[in-house]
């Protein structure tokens, strides 16, 4: 259990600390002081301390010193514009990345949120061409098998029954996306990661509620990083396909026992110069209820 004590000499009674917790509730309004009441309950997210004016909550998961004070955030305009100039990039340059680099890249991950405050994302980086090659080969293969079975009629009234028509007569769709894989890596190609000198993958927990979103959350962090240090990233959704049918890819990947791999990218420094930042379709939105 964390070590949570608030300076009642210094406290003002603001009851910011009080307001900010509002689910875990550990913190009370005293007559003197705020009152750490239900410690056991801490999510150790740390708000207290970020929210507190005169520095009085002491947290033992939140040393002051590891607590920098913010002082600016990009502005709305800067924020936007780094948005929109994030692309995904399937061309890349021979450049290795420095371990350093990924290491600093997974760092600033952990800053994205997630479901009370777990905190379970962890990352695997291949750096080794050839394992990257063999995890290729292997995607590529997984998606192929699927091509016959797709394509034989005889079993689709028995698709549609398994995994429902709409779902069948997607993947129906895709078939010829999974012969053009095996075609383009057959000529030498990389189809899956683009000759990316580095793949990460995000892993969480087996059973882990919110796990995809976490992973998501964190991956999205990690690619905006990347921009900022000249990198590109790709987010390869073929990987997370196979690995449900193949249990080969976890072996690969390394990736530990009871886990579950949510999100795989592709890391790399851009073989390409994106000069301009594109429109995207606006969303349509609805206020509920209407008016």
């Amino acid at each position: 259990m964390s070590e949570i004590r608030v300076n009642a000499e210094r406290c003002d009674r603001c009851g910011a600390c009080v307001a900010v917790c509002r689910s875990a509730r550990v913190f009370e309004l005293g007559d003197r002081a705020a009152e750490v009441v239900r410690p056991a309950e801490c999510w150790a997210c740390g708000h207290c301390v970020a929210v507190c004016p005169v520095d009085v909550v002491h947290h033992s998961e939140f040393p002051l010193q590891e607590c920098p004070t913010i002082r600016s955030l990009p502005s709305y305009e800067e924020l936007v514009m780094a948005l929109r100039e994030r692309r995904s990039l399937r061309v890349f340059s021979d450049e290795p990345v420095p371990r350093e680099t990924v290491r600093q890249l997974v760092d600033v991950s952990r800053w994205a949120p997630s479901a009370s405050n777990r905190q379970l994302v962890d990352w695997i980086a291949l750096d080794d061409p050839a394992q990257i090659a063999r995890l290729s080969a292997e995607v590529t293969k997984t998606q192929g098998a699927l091509v016959p079975l797709l394509r034989n009629r005889l079993l689709r009234p028995f698709l549609y029954l398994a995994l429902g028509r709409e779902n069948v007569l997607e993947a129906v769709e895709a078939a010829d996306d999974f012969e053009r894989l095996a075609r383009e890596h057959a000529a030498g190609a990389d189809p899956i990661f683009y000759h990316a000198p580095v793949v990460l993958a995000a892993h969480v927990p087996q059973g882990a509620d919110f796990g995809r979103e976490d992973a998501v959350y964190a991956a999205y962090n990690l690619m905006l990083a990347a921009q900022g240090l000249g990198l590109g990233t790709c987010h390869i959704g073929y990987v997370n396909a196979a690995l449900e049918r193949n249990q080969r890819l976890e072996r690969i990947l390394g990736l530990p026992q009871g886990r579950r791999v949510e999100v795989v990218m592709a890391l790399g420094y851009p073989g390409v110069e994106f000069r301009r930042a594109l429109p995207r379709r606006r969303m349509n939105l609805t206020w509920s209820p209407s008016q």
